[in-house]
């Protein structure tokens, strides 16, 4: 029996099958230490009759099962160790290919999702929240890889509905033929993922066996891109059946606010000097030698443009490849249209965008006045002259969309823009 199918049986059961699949190694080794230790402590003979059998003294069997157990105990250990390095390489093989060398401006993020992660009791839906190319998914990735070094899940799922990329070439790239994530398709996914052999053919048939699968041991399951899930409102009740001891991590651009028991991380934008350690490693890792050392003024320039979306950035990086930076810079802060620029404006803000009411575009458009500290509740009523209880309610949707950004404290909530939602709003209104 393999390890990895220990999971369908006992605790005890557990137990004995490794003892025998470690005795079963010694006996290949040593036949005689193997049966030593199968008369002692499998067929409950005493040391004397052992000897008896063996024809030695009752001293001689003393020493010669303390060199079986050790014996024993080092094949054990070589067991669990390979054991472990392949469900590690299972587990990572249900990932995609990192598109990162090393994280960059998330540590705190980082160790905060591992702690939420390795808590047992609570926080079984966790969901990282923020505009598209924030780095939900790069942060849901590291802190899976950190996890999978560990023995806190029996199983990992990775499933993703993302329909976009980066190319090498610094482009966004749209799968356009791969279809919208529904729940059906999620289940087969799992089905597949975790190596359920099942004759059932039915989505009910499949759902309980999932869901059985998911309640019976600790799991962490990665829904990537959720808001790209038909329907996905519906189907946070259904994760909340499966939950426990099964965690889910979800990363979306909406906030959840509305769904009881979900743990929220919204996601910031990089500081400056994490933007500027991301050009560089980015530059660096592609042999981009001007612009890896290029100096920190020089880099900045990059960042009072874009903000600090990684995703911005890296664009960045690939069109800085093609033309010069006073040129790139120029593309992203003129009214003209940019085809690179229309390309990552289209995959974050678009269909947001178009679902907006007349009264969000209104605040938005009043915030890009707005410095870093953003504005008040009372000076945004000032500013836009909406009433307080219309105010009050596109802010909350324009916070639960990650378009608009809190700052302050408690006592004194602030509002205010990323620089690249500035930027694309200063276009929008100037068409």
């Amino acid at each position: 029996m393999q390890f990895g199918s220990l999971a369908e049986i006992g605790p005890s059961a557990q137990n004995r099958a490794v003892l025998n699949q470690g005795l079963a190694v010694l006996r290949k080794v040593s036949p005689e230490a193997e049966e030593l230790l199968r008369n002692r402590f499998e067929h409950q003979q005493d040391a004397f009759a052992v000897g008896n059998s063996l024809n030695v003294s009752e001293s001689s069997i003393y020493y010669r099962q303390r060199q079986a157990v050790t014996q024993l105990s080092r094949i054990l250990n070589k067991l669990e160790e390979t054991a472990n390095q392949e469900w590690q390489e299972k587990m990572l093989s249900r990932l995609q290919l990192p598109t990162y060398t090393t994280l960059v401006g998330v540590s705190e993020a980082l160790a905060r999702l591992l702690d939420v992660l390795h808590t047992r009791k609570e926080h079984f839906l966790i969901a990282l929240v923020g505009l598209g190319g924030i780095g939900k998914t790069t942060l849901a990735d590291q802190a899976t890889r950190q996890i999978i070094k560990t023995t806190r899940f029996d199983e990992i799922a990775w499933i993703t509905a993302k329909q976009t990329h980066l190319s090498s070439l610094g482009r966004l790239q749209v799968e356009s033929s791969q279809p919208a994530l529904t729940f059906p398709m999620l289940v087969g996914q799992l089905v597949n993922q975790f190596d359920l052999t099942t004759i059932q053919t039915s989505h009910l048939q499949k759902e309980r066996l999932v869901k059985r699968y998911l309640q019976e041991r600790a799991c962490l399951v990665i829904i990537d891109n959720l808001e790209t899930v038909s329907d996905y409102r519906s189907l946070l009740p259904e994760l909340q059946k499966w939950q426990n001891p099964t965690k889910f991590i979800l990363t979306s651009r909406y906030r959840l606010m509305g769904t009881p028991g979900v743990y929220t991380m919204q996601m910031k934008e990089l500081s400056p000097e994490a933007a500027i350690q991301l050009l560089r490693q980015e530059a660096g890792r592609t042999g981009f030698d001007d612009l890896a050392n290029a100096d920190e003024d020089t880099l900045l320039t990059v960042y009072d443009v874009v903000g600090g979306n990684p995703l911005a950035l890296k664009l960045m990086v690939g069109q800085l490849r093609f033309y010069s930076l006073p040129h790139v810079l120029s593309r992203y802060s003129d009214k003209t249209k940019s085809d690179s620029r229309e390309d990552l404006f289209e995959y974050i803000y678009r269909d947001i965008w178009d679902g907006l009411a007349d009264e969000s575009k209104m605040i938005l458009l009043a915030l890009t006045q707005a410095s870093e500290t953003g504005f008040t509740f009372e000076h945004s009523v000032e500013v836009t002259e909406l009433s307080e209880s219309v105010l009050l309610k596109s802010l909350e949707n324009l916070i639960l969309l990650s378009l608009v950004d809190l700052a302050g404290n408690l006592t004194e909530r602030r509002y205010r823009l990323h620089r690249l939602t500035e930027v694309f709003l200063l276009r929008m209104f100037a068409d």
